[in-house]
């Protein structure tokens, strides 16, 4: 009864959830940012509710969906692993009841073999081309006059005498061949990844869907992720970001530091076409949000929009030395994501300053649909219909209704046997697991972190990249540094120790949950 209560409080009948990959929060206007044009996800901002403190807790990109989709930690129990057989989903939860499920997407990685990801879905539409799509463009003939050379910096691939400087810059060749390979045939801005799937979703909700039943849309597009390649390259216009550019446009940056490889004026042109691809993808977010309105579901649907993580551009207030997710660092520039939510019935226009974290985004549309119960039951046809009671995240509706002033104390992020932080209002605590060690060296016996290394062979995408760590523990003053570029644990040794111990017990307590 409670449930029902509370769907019929919030007006909710519909959920649309937007995951855009790799957006840096603080490059929207709604977060401060006064450069970079974003005015439909502003005005959605302005009109909604936005979470100042949302962080993804397990990262990269696979850790970040399992935790979203099954509302359970990812960071103390595993890395870049396919969803397990007795992992329950929210699709697995929706399954048996009267709401429709949808996922279109772009998203390589989830589409990976037995990875799962679509699992349960009564409608999938993959879209496919973005990042090494070799299952499809690999025989694809590349135009002869599209040279991967043209669309990179020289100097961070060729040395003085004009040799390729090491495999880092054989790899990044091929991967901008394989690039080109699909975007060779793009005639318009249309043909862009982001565009597309935001076109299929719009397809799905207008021409597809039983207009009868209640819905769940999972949208999730890979823009703004890397490669950075918006409409003015392929319209051969300056980048509105950057219009004196006289070089080439920079689709790509090595694995490397950026230190001794890519300039400073290159790290600025590669933001630029980053900013550029965020201004795509709200314009193309907000074509669909306006279908949305058109369709007469406003008032009865729930849209979430947020990002897996973000990401590093470079040093200082940029990131910590790196251009692409390289390295398994938990720092801001990557953990704090952007979260923006329309939910009918509750009151717009507000900011949240609790800290949220990805695990609470399944409780809460399903809170918000009315199902956020906490056993599962028979269905009366001879299967099961799972419940909610295996999630450790929480529902946000009463955080946003004004009932709780919080939710959780901290929040937690890291990667999965190489990193855990705790961030409270003040500090942000960095422990590294895993220290001195690489791709190239994880096999010695004699690394301590060799074990989890080898659990965690694939922790990302990023094949041949060094896992390097910092050799100690790092602490920073989040109001004072907050682009931790201070480390302040020899100051402060003793609220260091304290942040290290509650990181640890809150870890363990995880585990046993």
């Amino acid at each position: 009864m409670e449930n029902i209560l509370r769907m019929h409080q919030s007006h909710v009948k519909n959920v649309i959830f937007i995951m855009l990959d790799t957006l840096q929060h603080n490059y929207l206007g709604c977060y401060g940012n006064t450069k970079v044009k974003t005015p439909n996800l502003d005005r959605f901002a302005r009109n909604g509710i936005l979470f100042e403190n949302a962080y993804s807790e397990g990262l990269p990109t696979v850790p970040v969906r399992r935790a979203i989709m099954t509302g359970r930690y990812t960071l103390p129990f595993g890395g870049w692993q396919p969803l397990a057989p007795d992992d329950t989903t929210i699709t697995d939860i929706l399954w048996g009841r009267d709401v429709q499920t949808a996922l279109v997407y772009d998203t390589p990685p989830m589409r990976l073999p037995k990875y799962g990801y679509s699992r349960g879905f009564d409608y999938v539409k993959f879209c496919p081309g973005h990042e090494l799509d070799h299952t499809v463009y690999k025989d694809v003939p590349l135009d002869p006059g599209m040279r991967p050379i043209d669309y990179t910096s020289p100097g961070m691939v060729y040395n003085e005498k004009g040799e390729l400087i090491d495999d880092a810059s054989t790899a990044l060749l091929g991967e901008i061949d394989c690039f080109l390979r699909f975007r060779q045939d793009w005639r318009s801005e249309e043909d862009n990844y982001v565009s597309v799937v935001a076109s299929e979703a719009e397809r799905w909700l207008r021409d597809i869907r039983i207009k009868t039943r209640p819905f769940l849309l999972w949208l999730d597009s890979f823009d703004p992720h890397e490669p950075w390649d918006p409409p003015s390259i392929w319209e051969k216009k300056p980048c509105p970001y950057n219009p004196g550019w006289k070089g080439n446009p920079i689709l790509l940056a090595p694995w490397t530091p950026v230190e001794g490889r890519i300039t400073d004026d290159e790290c600025a042109h590669v933001r630029a076409l980053y900013a550029e691809n965020i201004e795509l993808v709200d314009r193309r977010i907000g074509m669909l949000l306006d279908s949305v309105r058109e369709q007469g579901l406003w008032d009865e649907t729930m849209i979430v929009i947020t990002s897996d993580h973000g990401q590093p551009m470079g040093k200082g207030e940029h990131g910590h030395g790196i251009m692409r997710k390289c390295r398994p660092w938990p720092y801001e520039e990557l953990v704090h994501v952007p979260l923006l939510m329309h939910i009918p019935g509750l009151k717009s226009g507000k900011r949240v300053k609790s800290f949220v974290q990805n695990v609470d985004l399944a409780p809460t549309m399903l809170d918000a649909l009315g199902l956020f119960s906490g056993q599962g039951m028979d269905s009366g046809y001879g299967f099961p219909v799972f419940g909610c009671d295996e999630m450790q995240g929480h529902s946000l509706l009463p955080l946003i209704r004004g009932e709780v002033g919080k939710v959780r104390d901290f929040a937690i992020a890291g990667y999965y046997g190489m990193s855990w932080s705790i961030i409270t209002e003040d500090y942000s605590y960095i422990h590294w697991i895993l220290k001195e060690a690489s791709q190239l060296d994880y096999t010695s016996t004699e690394n301590p972190g060799k074990e989890k290394m080898e659990d965690e062979a694939m922790w990302s995408c990023t094949a041949g990249a060094k896992q390097e760590v910092p050799d100690s523990d790092e602490l920073y003053d989040r109001r004072a540094d907050p682009f931790q570029l201070h480390n302040i644990i020899e100051e402060q040794p003793d609220k260091a120790a304290e942040l290290l111990r509650t990181l640890k017990l809150h870890i363990g307590e995880l585990k046993t949950l």
